[in-house]
């Protein structure tokens, strides 16, 4: 079985193909059935923690309050900027974390598992900087900028800007930092998943990665075209993230938060969703259905958004989660804010339709300072 996940690993890795092979039902893991209500606790949230100098007596009342309003697993940034909340050989430690003479991961884990929630570590694999392209700004021990600055200009590749700074998805040496960071988590730390959302490709402007591509239609016959070269590129990445997990510790979920239109995830963000659910390569799909039951574009009002992803894992082994925006509770902005004016409300009767729906298997909110505004 190791040899057969090998040989699609590498199939995928040199060819770029665009379509995922099916996995073996008996090697994924057979997740038990019970409703999950999560939260997500972002790096934001994790700082101001951190920024209190009383870390350990703060995260206890995190967890407590979860603990206290249901919550079953936190799905906490570990990893949000090509960096990380722990010792890594990979990643620079972040900055709000060097104070600490203990392993704050270890620590959040531990207590987590004391209260019986499981604890997810949430990484966003390409995303280095948003607020601008300052390559100077990032520490000195950043991938992305070893890369640029050393001898080796052949490795400038790994790196794209486009008003921010990402790890190219293009990039077997990307696909193989981040594997070997997965790895790195999973071996060293008792996580119950990891986690990805929905930051992959930035943009859809073809000088992104124009180099890349360029290079891949040159050393190929019959090139793909820009957007399935993406989407490959992207597929590349998960399967060998699966397999990685899955031969360190089977037990261990995979799960991934996509935006919620399946259509913009495909053409806008090269997230082949449909492939993901069809091929097992995932345990969990847990797409973000910020929207409302009275938004304006009937595409994406909520209603509309659950018949779509289930009808898009119908018959697949990976489960079905809804993401849940309690961030919009009583928002001022439109299109949202007059439905929201009471998002008690609508969250608790999306949350009810979640857990009284056929098919779906948990919610989770995002995220932790919005969720205790209501429960």
């Amino acid at each position: 079985m190791k040899k057969i996940l090998c040989m699609l690993l590498m199939l995928l890795m040199l060819t770029g193909c665009s379509s995922l092979e099916k996995s073996d039902s008996t090697y994924k893991t057979n997740t038990a059935d019970t409703y999950i209500s999560g939260v997500w606790i972002s790096y934001g949230e994790l700082d101001a923690l951190f920024g209190t100098n009383d870390f350990k007596n703060q995260f206890n009342a995190v967890i407590s309050n979860c603990k206290s309003r249901g919550i079953t697993d936190v799905f906490v940034h570990v990893r949000a900027f090509c960096d990380s909340i722990y010792e890594s050989k990979y990643f620079p430690m972040r900055e709000t974390v060097k104070q600490y003479d203990y392993d704050v991961l270890e620590y959040m884990i531990n207590v987590c598992h004391q209260e019986n929630i499981k604890f997810h570590a949430w990484i966003n694999p390409y995303r280095v900087r948003t607020a601008d392209s300052e390559i100077a700004v990032l520490p000195a021990e950043s991938p992305a900028r070893r890369w640029l600055e050393d001898q080796d200009t052949s490795n400038d590749i790994n790196v794209a800007l486009s008003d921010g700074i990402y790890l190219n998805p293009a990039s077997s040496e990307v696909r193989q930092i981040v594997t070997d960071g997965i790895r790195e988590i999973i071996s060293n730390y008792d996580v119950d998943g990891i986690h990805f959302d929905d930051y992959f490709y930035p943009t859809q402007a073809p000088e992104f990665d124009s180099e890349s591509y360029d290079d891949y239609c040159e050393e190929t016959q019959k090139p793909l075209s820009l957007a399935d070269w993406r989407r490959a590129n992207v597929n590349a990445l998960i399967s060998g993230c699966f397999t990685a997990i899955k031969f360190t510790d089977a037990d261990i979920m995979f799960s991934i938060s996509p935006a919620a239109s399946i259509e913009d995830n495909y053409d806008k963000c090269y997230a082949d969703v449909s492939l993901w659910c069809d091929s097992g390569c995932i345990d969990y799909i847990i797409p973000q259905l910020y929207f409302g039951f009275e938004y304006p574009n009937n595409d994406f009002k909520f209603d509309k958004l659950i018949a779509d992803w289930q009808k898009a894992v119908n018959g697949k082994s990976v489960k079905l989660m809804i993401g849940l925006a309690a961030y919009k509770i009583n928002t001022p902005n439109e299109p949202d804010r007059q439905e929201w004016q009471n998002g008690i409300d609508v969250i608790n009767r999306q949350t009810e339709i979640c857990r009284q729906t056929a098919g779906i298997f948990g919610h989770i909110y995002f995220s932790y300072s919005s969720m205790c505004e209501f429960l």
